[in-house]
């Protein structure tokens, strides 16, 4: 093919208003599809592409799997052309329906498809499995199958809180999720007494030369309060509590106190 972009003379100024104008007449939705459809013909990077529009990766790998299957059909926004299809046929329609009765699977550069059954258009989600449901609606919303504001119905959750836990999904997997809950639960567990009983004995071991290992200290504060808080919390608190840094400074500031008290 030849090179357009040396042979064709290009406008800033005009693309802006063309686009806008094309976007007040057909939608911003339906003129950003043609346009990143155009972009991936011309030789455009996916990840480029997705990231120029603001969409997931998953979004533009729809639109690009819509596109080969049903050809221009694929910029006409698949949420107004059921509703309109429902007001003609006056017919009970799936929640979810897939194009032509498939699934595409897309994990990096593999894409799988998945024939869907006629009579299977139901998913059911155990209730008691709430990571479950979590990372199942996150998915749908990051491929395109579910809009931001029926996502948080689903979840009981806001807008901006959906997108917060998408993004934490898509940076550090479900393990993001299960994580915070038993950071939370640990936290929950550290009160604020366990914390004053913690800088007390990790300060009375400096003072009088014990050992001021996490083991150790984890040891003492579950004697000393009756409690079964972790090791690597214990680790945690020192560090986030700044004990770990009067190690070595104490015991020269309590000799020095010591020193003057003499001289007084």
């Amino acid at each position: 093919m030849r090179n357009f972009q040396s042979e064709i003379s290009f406008s800033e100024h005009l693309a802006e208003k063309r686009i806008q104008k094309a976007q007040a007449r057909f939608g911003e939705k339906t003129i950003n599809f043609i346009l990143a459809i155009a972009l991936f013909l011309l030789g455009g990077n996916r990840k480029d592409i997705s990231t120029f529009f603001g969409w997931p990766i998953g979004t533009l790998f729809s639109l690009l799997t819509r596109f080969n299957d049903t050809g221009v059909k694929a910029f006409i926004d698949q949420r107004i052309s059921q509703i309109q299809e429902t007001a003609k046929t006056v017919q009970i329609q799936p929640e979810l329906k897939m194009p032509q009765n498939y699934l595409t699977i897309i994990f990096g550069e593999r894409e799988q498809r998945i024939l869907i059954p006629p009579e299977k258009n139901k998913l059911v989600l155990n209730a008691s499995n709430p990571l479950q449901l979590k990372t199942i609606i996150l998915t749908f919303l990051n491929s395109g199958l579910l809009t931001a504001n029926q996502a948080s119905e689903i979840l009981e959750l806001t807008e901006r809180r959906v997108y917060q836990l998408n993004q934490m999904l898509q940076q550090e997997d479900v393990r993001s999720f299960i994580d915070k809950r038993q950071g939370q639960q640990q936290t929950y567990k550290f009160t604020e007494e366990i914390k004053a009983a913690l800088i007390q004995q990790y300060t009375a071991n400096i003072i009088t030369g014990r050992s001021t290992a996490s083991t150790q200290i984890t040891k003492q504060l579950n004697e000393a309060c009756n409690c079964t808080v972790s090791d690597r919390w214990v680790r945690h608190y020192i560090i986030t509590l700044g004990l770990n840094r009067i190690k070595k400074t104490l015991p020269k500031v309590i000799h020095q106190l010591k020193k003057n008290s003499k001289t007084l």
